[in-house]
Parts: structure tokens; sequence; C-alpha cells
């Protein structure tokens, strides 16, 4: 699934190639894709597209007259930009025709199609009216951070990835980021230090940060359609060593998703049964 890093770079790399373009239609290939009703679609024809973003795990094309259309990509929806000429497929769920003859098209191959859309009146509205705090934004600080771990009687993981309180971060990341604040991913918020906080809340920004660059380096300009974690150090990894002192990543199923550590780094032995790979 797309995070916010993918996502970033998605949009990105999106902006040069469709911002300024006219929408010269919007069309959603798929019954479920869209989510919204009113305004209706055909409300984005003769619209200039002024700009692409993101929050938290949704891509965002700005239009002109202040309407937002989001997508939600899920586990496997991908964006594709090209000639509008190209026969739309059965896995293209939406499709935005711009005036230069290209498409933008959400494609998503197989069933369940998953990924959704919404055309809103503004950034505050729908799905996006839900979301927690940016951990990219100048307001994502060491109180804030602080307020929203204090009393949780939830496993750290499960809370950095609670959209409703931090946008943005998925599976994939948040293990990468426990990993590189050396903290359990099965440790209860409410049982965290000062200090352990503090490492937390520099760790996120900087993991993102650094997964950012990565993927930017990898795919260049390029649309991809499989997220790029090549460079992960413990997702993804189980049984491999862990990048700082050899131990072989632990894997275990959190909430029903795949969880990977550093049994040594993280300070694993407060969690009852044996990982996958972590001895």
């Amino acid at each position: 699934m797309p995070e916010l890093p993918d996502l970033e770079i998605i949009a990105a790399v999106l902006a040069p190639r469709v911002v300024g373009r006219t929408i010269r239609g919007a069309e959603a290939r798929h019954p479920a894709f869209l989510q919204s009703t009113d305004p209706p679609l055909a409300r984005m024809e003769g619209r200039e597209l002024t700009g692409t973003g993101r929050r938290g795990k949704y891509l965002l094309f700005h239009l002109s007259g202040g309407l937002l259309f989001a997508v939600h990509l899920m586990r496997a929806g991908w964006v594709w930009h090209g000639p509008s000429r190209y026969d739309a497929t059965k896995s293209t769920v939406f499709r935005i025709a711009l005036d230069d003859g290209t498409d933008i098209r959400v494609i998503e191959a197989g069933f369940p199609k998953l990924s959704r859309g919404w055309l809103l009146t503004g950034p505050e509205e729908g799905p996006l009216a839900e979301l927690g705090v940016e951990p990219l934004d100048e307001g994502f600080t060491l109180e804030r951070f602080a307020g929203i771990v204090a009393g949780k009687r939830r496993q750290i993981k499960k809370l950095l990835v609670d959209q409703k309180l931090i946008a943005g971060i998925g599976n994939a990341y948040a293990d990468e980021i426990l990993f590189a604040a050396r903290i359990s991913p099965f440790r209860y918020a409410h049982t965290l230090g000062e200090g352990e906080i503090e490492r937390l809340w520099r760790a996120i920004p900087e993991v993102l940060r650094w997964a950012i660059a990565e993927i930017k380096a990898r795919v260049g300009d390029g649309l991809y359609q499989e997220e790029e974690r090549s460079f992960l150090r413990v997702h993804g990894r189980a049984g491999k060593p862990c990048p700082e002192c050899g131990t072989p990543i632990g894997e275990v199923l959190l909430g029903g998703q795949r969880t990977d550590f550093c049994p040594r780094c993280q300070h694993v032995d407060e969690f009852p049964g044996r990982a996958r790979g972590a001895g």
C-alpha cells in the first residue's frame, strides 16, 4: 500500500506533467470507485488542474474554483499518465482526460478493486476531515506528539499507523521508524519515558524524509507501479541480518499485518512467543 513517501513522489512526478492543463472530462469506470455525489463528477470538466499534493495516504488533485479530487490507492492501485489514444483496459478504475491529449488514470488489476475517489469542495471534507497531524508539517511538535502518546494503552506501532492521530504512516514505515528509534513495536505507548518519546518523535520525520530521497534516487521522474522499498532496513527483511548488529530480523503478525523488527536493537524481549527469524 502506498504510504506518505510514495505519495509525495507520485505527486511531485505528476506536477510538471499535468499542472496547468484543463480537464476535458472525468470518468469513474468502476461502480465502487467514486465515493462522493455532491458535487457531481461532471463539475470537474473545464476546470484547470492547479496542483497536485498529498494528505495522509490520499493523493490530491487541486482544481480551479477550489474543488479538490482525493484518491486513495489502497493496496494495489497505481497512477498512470500517458496518451489518451491508448484504450482504457479493464484495470482502469478512473480516468481524467486532459486538453493536451493525455490521461491521468487510476489502475488496479485483479479483484476486488479497492481504490476510491472523492470530489470535494475543500480540504476538510470527506475522509480528509478525519485525518490527524501531518508528520512533516511544522505543527508536528514534540509537545503535540507527546500529547498523542500520553496515557494511550495501545501498542506503539498501532498508534503510529492510526490515521486519525498521525496521517500518512503505514505498516512498512512504522517498522522503519521504530527501528530507527530503537523501540519495540510491542511496547505500550503509556510506558514510554520522556527520552523515548523524544527519540521516536525525531525518528518519524527523519525516516520519512530519508525514504522520500531514497525513492526519488531510484525512480527519477517516472511513475512506478509497485512501491520501491529495496532500501528498507527491517521491513520485508525477516530472517536477514540486522544492518546494525547482525541479529536476524524477526517477524510476527500484529493486528493482521506483518511486523518486522530487530530483537536486539529494539529490545524485543517483552513480547511473548517466538518471532520468525528472531533466533
